[in-house]
């Protein structure tokens, strides 16, 4: 098995690399070397004077853009290993618990009401709040005499999501095209347009809730085992599968509030890494973090400059990335089974 050490310091340089780069890429190009330099300027360390429009461009436009797609990207990834970790199954994603679905009725309601014309900080809180909403309706429907079970989990997010879903449609009968345009464009997630506001009220409460998850990495090793093995060896199952439902509902909701719906992240990113660093998850929830932040600024660096100037939705990007990689997934399934 690959060192992991290496492996995270591998992933941290390209993390690193990543950044720099997706900073200087786009309608104006700035080289590497001069936005490291404004970089450094903007957190006053100076080798000279920084050019005043490199410092304008990456501080007031890339800069925060690309510090919510890293931090999304790690967040949507972690929080999928843990789903994954929950489910015992590697093909589980966030979206099984409700979140997204929750998140797309607070925000289709914030934007019926035109309260995101009031606040720019509605629509995220609005999403915030439908998302942990659904996803612990999700888990009282499931939960009976203190047990919940992971199929009742399954089935009834599956059902749950649905009827939010028929709800979302009524409403967006209901409300003129532009508002019909504003949600749609939500849907498909997306990163243009965000700013320091956005960092301001996700970076803090998801880097802490990112490092809280690396405290349940053995514990999860031990369910992975079985309930009753859990039990056994001191692990109390259902204690675990609330705090870690309730742990991914906080980091889906606050990521998704601020960035939309963007699919296949926490599905491919740590189940492309099993395949690097196996299924311990002291190993795959650290590469998870790096990896996923890597995933998303590529795809959003993407999504930037291929009709450039025209911008595509980095949702649209990961789904056409995402979509293939899990029909093959579905593949590799059907043919061990059937061997």
């Amino acid at each position: 098995m690959v060192q992991l050490k290496k492996v995270l310091i591998i992933l941290a340089l390209l993390l690193l690399t990543v950044f720099i780069i997706s900073i200087g890429v786009g309608s104006v190009f700035i080289p590497p070397l001069r936005v490291l330099k404004a970089l450094l300027s903007l957190i006053g360390i100076s080798f000279g004077p920084a050019n005043d429009m490199d410092l304008t461009i990456v501080g007031q436009i890339r800069l925060p853009r690309i510090i919510i797609a890293m931090i999304v990207g790690m967040s949507l990834s972690i929080a999928g290993a843990l789903v994954q970790g929950l489910y015992r199954n590697p093909m589980a994603d966030p979206g099984i618990i409700g979140t997204s679905s929750g998140a797309s009725l607070g925000a289709i309601v914030c934007i019926a009401f035109s309260l995101n014309t009031i606040n720019i900080f509605y629509l995220p809180l609005l999403a915030f709040a439908g998302a942990l909403l659904i996803s612990f309706l999700v888990y009282r429907l499931s939960t009976k005499n203190n047990k919940t079970p992971i199929t009742n989990l399954i089935l009834i997010g599956i059902a749950v999501s649905t009827f939010v879903s028929s709800i979302n449609s009524l409403i967006l009968s209901n409300i003129n095209q532009y508002q019909v345009s504003e949600y749609i464009f939500w849907m498909l997630g997306s990163l243009d347009g965000r700013s320091w506001v956005h960092v301001k009220i996700s970076f803090v409460p998801l880097c802490i809730l990112i490092l809280c998850s690396l405290l349940f990495a053995k514990r999860i090793n031990i369910l992975i085992l079985g309930e009753e093995e859990s039990f056994t060896i001191g692990v109390n199952p259902e204690k675990l599968k609330k705090t870690l439902l309730f742990l991914v509902s906080l980091i889906t909701g606050i990521a998704v509030s601020v960035s939309g719906p963007i699919s296949f992240v926490g599905l491919i990113v740590p189940h492309m890494l099993r395949l690097i660093v196996g299924s311990d998850y002291r190993r795959l929830i650290p590469a998870s973090i790096l990896s996923g932040g890597i995933f998303l600024i590529m795809c959003d660096t993407i999504a930037r400059v291929l009709f450039s100037p025209v911008e595509v939705k980095v949702g649209i990007i990961t789904s056409l990335v995402g979509v293939p990689y899990f029909l093959y997934l579905l593949k590799k399934r059907e043919n061990e089974v059937s061997v």
